[in-house]
């Protein structure tokens, strides 16, 4: 059997790493300040041993704010660090995200359950 803190890859198995409601409060005001849509903006509720942010393949964003002491650290770099991803994906704080927001321009219009149910 694997020890939690032996388990490879991020941060598989660690839930000692809380963070405060404040802290999640702090990640989002920055990322409002960057006129980020929230809905596209995910914090999970436990941290990282040091932090980290990622732009997921659907142009969301995943940010993962290092927990305990750490924060104030991590938190004083996040902006720079957002500001160079490639953001340009993920919605914006004025638009609404719709069904169709991924599907190309050149695909086909969704028609439902009307083809199959006569």
């Amino acid at each position: 059997m694997v020890d939690s803190q032996e388990s490879a890859g991020y941060d598989a198995g660690r839930m000692d790493i809380v963070l405060t409601e404040a802290q999640v409060s702090k990640v989002y005001e920055l990322t409002d300040g960057l006129l980020l849509n929230r809905d596209w903006v995910v914090v999970p509720l436990v941290g990282s041993s040091d932090g980290m942010e990622m732009l997921m393949p659907d142009g969301k964003i995943l940010i993962r704010p290092a927990g305990n002491a750490k924060f104030d650290g991590w938190f004083s770099g996040l902006k720079s660090r957002l500001e160079s991803m490639d953001i340009s994906r993920a919605l914006r704080a004025s638009q609404l995200e719709r069904h169709y927001v991924r599907t190309p321009a050149t695909a086909a219009p969704g028609s439902g359950a009307r083809k199959y149910v006569k």
